[in-house]
């Protein structure tokens, strides 16, 4: 008796991933049923998700091995853009909760009051930060086996300030959730944070 092979070829897992994304996204937009004020509300997610999954791509070989020094300097750049976008800031309150049904991308926003911050998370803001956050480790992982003065002058270049001197300037702060959902600038903070993403990607891949 011959044994049948099964000849299926099988999908790459990565084209399984974007495929469900994709469904799933689709599927949240239709139920949310959002209102478009403009072409650009849609263009603003998918680039920035777009420049931060063709970044993490680009570095996957590096990203296995971070030391814990490097890393809490990511983690802290992280923070400190999402306090500088007006994301993160200061509160005195009662702990509230809201959530935002936005378009995808923008949405679910969520909203966090409590005692000590208050927290506004919009998904393609925070993606993208914390996508900065990881180049910024791995390009201080491998400057930390070089020199100190290499490790300062990450520092003094334009990929890591651009995205801090963009929130500094008022590009995504806004008083409400509301507000950055609807009336923030970011033609700014999209060009630093492309700037960003691929002068960082650059660094981390001609280290490596």
């Amino acid at each position: 008796m011959t044994a049948v092979r099964d000849v299926t070829p099988d999908l790459p897992r990565h084209w399984v991933l974007l495929a469900a994304a994709v469904g799933a996204t689709l599927g949240y937009g239709l139920a949310v049923d959002p209102v478009i004020h403009s072409p650009a509300q849609l263009l603003y997610p998918v680039v920035w998700t777009a420049a931060s999954v063709a970044a993490l791509w680009a570095v996957r070989d590096s990203l296995g091995s971070v030391r814990p020094l490097a890393a809490a300097v990511g983690a802290g750049y992280t923070v400190l853009l999402v306090w500088t976008a007006g994301l993160l800031s200061a509160a005195v309150g009662p702990p509230n909760v809201t959530v935002h049904l936005a378009m995808p991308g923008w949405g679910p926003a969520v909203a966090y009051t409590g005692p000590f911050v208050t927290l506004r998370l919009v998904p393609f803001l925070v993606f993208g930060y914390a996508t900065l956050g990881v180049l910024v480790a791995l390009a201080v992982h491998q400057t930390l086996r070089a020199t100190a003065a290499g490790f300062l002058g990450l520092f003094a270049c334009v990929s890591c300030t651009a995205p801090l001197l963009a929130g500094i300037a008022g590009s995504l702060g806004a008083g409400s959730l509301a507000a950055t959902l609807t009336h923030a600038q970011y033609p700014v903070a999209t060009v630093a944070f492309l700037v960003s993403a691929g002068a960082l990607t650059a660094v981390v891949r001609r280290s490596g």
